[in-house]
C-alpha cells in the first residue's frame, strides 16, 4: 500500500504509536520532525532512499558533523523500518554508515579565569542596577558552583533554594531523581543577595521559580542560552575541546574535573570519591562519572598511574 500523505503526518502518527507504548521520544521526536519538514519541503513521496536520509543527516554539521550525522541516521533508522509496511521498497541505511553517534565529545573546561570573566560579563549586563545583571551572574555562578544543568536551575523554586541550612534541592531531574546539594558559603551569600533584591521585586512565593526574567516569569532556557552566547562571543574565548564554542553544560563539566582534581591532589580515593560526584551530579550510571578520568586531558595521569600500579602487580604476580 503506498501512502501520499506528508511526511509530518507519517511521523506524528509513528511517534503517537510509540508514545502510547511508553516511550517519550522527547530529543527523538524533535530530530524526526525535523527530518520530516525536510522531506515535505523537497515534496517527498513513496520510498525513503538513502540518499534523502543521509542528506537530511549531513545537512547545517559544523565541527561535530561526523557525530551528528550519525546520530542522526541512528534516530532515523527505527522510523523508516515503521514505514516500510507503507512503502517496502524503503531503504533503512546500515547501522553505523555516518560512523559512531555515541562518542563523548570533549568539553570546554573553563580556566578560573574564564569563570570570572563571565560572572563579570554578566554583572554588566543592561539595565544597570536592575535585577536581570544579578539573576544572570548568580545563575551562572550557581551552575559553576554546585555542577546543576541549566534545566535544574531554572527549575529551582524558593523553597528549593535552603539558605539556612546551605543547600538547594534538585527535584525529578533527568533521571526523575531528587537530591539535597550542600553548598559552600560563598555560594549561600550569592544567593541570599540574590534572593534579597528578587523578592523586593517579584515577592517571595515559596512555589515560584527562583531564577525570573524582569517581569518575574520563570526565565525560558533558550533566552539564558542566547545571552551567554552574545556574552561569549565578546568575551572572544577559545574553543578546547569538540565543540565549536564554550557552552553552558561545559560549566557542569569543569565542576566535575576540578572537583575529581582537587580530591587527588589531597589524596583522597578517587574510587571513593568518583561515587560521591556521581551522586552530587545526578548520575544514573557511574560510568558516566567515570568518564570524566578519561573525557579531558587533565585527569589522564591518573589513568596512566593506575594502569602502571595494575601492570606493575601483574608482573609480580
Amino acid at each position: 500500500m503506498s501512502i501520499d500523505i506528508s511526511m509530518m503526518v507519517v511521523v506524528q502518527q509513528y511517534l503517537d504509536a510509540r508514545r502510547q507504548l511508553g516511550f517519550e521520544l522527547i530529543a527523538p521526536g524533535t530530530e524526526l520532525m525535523r527530518f520530516a519538514r525536510y522531506a515535505d519541503a523537497r515534496e517527498h513521496r513513496g520510498p525513503l532512499t538513502q540518499d534523502l536520509i543521509v542528506g537530511w543527516a549531513r545537512e547545517h554539521v559544523k565541527r561535530t558533523s561526523t557525530v551528528t550525522a550519525a546520530r542522526r541516521l541512528e534516530v532515523v533508522r527505527p522510523f523508516v523500518a515503521y514505514y516500510r509496511q507503507f512503502e517496502p521498497a524503503s531503504e533503512i541505511p546500515p547501522a553505523g554508515a555516518l560512523g559512531r553517534g555515541h562518542r563523548r565529545l570533549v568539553p570546554h573546561i573553563y580556566t578560573d579565569q574564564e569563570v570570572a570573566q563571565l560572572l563579570q560579563a554578566a554583572a554588566r549586563l543592561t539595565p544597570h542596577g536592575g535585577l536581570r545583571p544579578l539573576t544572570y551572574r548568580t545563575l551562572f555562578g550557581l551552575i559553576a558552583t554546585a555542577g546543576l544543568r541549566l534545566s535544574e536551575a531554572l527549575n529551582l523554586t524558593i523553597r528549593d533554594v535552603d539558605l539556612g541550612a546551605s543547600a538547594v534541592t534538585v527535584r525529578q531531574t533527568k533521571f526523575r531523581k531528587s537530591r539535597c546539594l550542600p553548598l559552600h558559603s560563598s555560594a549561600i551569600q550569592a544567593l541570599g543577595a540574590y534572593r534579597l533584591s528578587r523578592d523586593l521585586c517579584h515577592g517571595a512565593d515559596p512555589n515560584v521559580p527562583f531564577f525570573v526574567s524582569q517581569t518575574g516569569a520563570a526565565l525560558p532556557a533558550r533566552t539564558v542560552e542566547g545571552v551567554f552566547r552574545h556574552m561569549q562571543s565578546h568575551l572572544g574565548w577559545q574553543a578546547r575541546g569538540d565543540y565549536p564554542a564554550p557552552r553552558i553544560h561545559d560549566l557542569r563539566h569543569t565542576f566535575a574535573v576540578r572537583r575529581l582534581q582537587c580530591w587527588r591532589e589531597q589524596g583522597q580515593s578517587i574510587d571513593h570519591a568518583l561515587f560521591w560526584l556521581c551522586t552530587y551530579l545526578g548520575h544514573a550510571k557511574i560510568s558516566d562519572t567515570y568518564w570524566y578520568l578519561t573525557g579531558v586531558p587533565e585527569l589522564m595521569d591518573s589513568i596512566g598511574t593506575r594502569f602502571e600500579c595494575f601492570a606493575a602487580l601483574g608482573a609480580s604476580s
